[in-house]
């Protein structure tokens, strides 16, 4: 009994510091997700005219994506024209 008490309070505490380890607000999202909300960001950029801040979104949300989500890209995002 007292191993199984122990197991729990492990697996507890390893719980609850994994949790306090990731800053609050934080959700973790799928690459579905992320990639839908870089192309409307990508999107309402194109749509402004501002080619300069569409480049940027561009080219600092596909390093965002990839650096999360181990090199991943967003096949359906394509890189705005000049």
């Amino acid at each position: 009994m007292r191993s199984s008490l122990a197991i729990a309070s492990a697996t507890t505490t390893a719980t609850a510091l994994i949790a306090l380890a990731a800053p609050a607000g934080v959700q973790a999202i799928s690459l579905d997700q992320a990639c839908q909300t870089f192309a409307a960001k990508l999107s309402a950029a194109q749509a402004s005219g501002d080619t300069q801040k569409a480049q940027t979104i561009y080219s600092e949300g596909s390093k965002r994506i990839a650096s999360r989500f181990n090199g991943a890209t967003c096949p359906n995002v394509t890189a705005p024209t000049p």
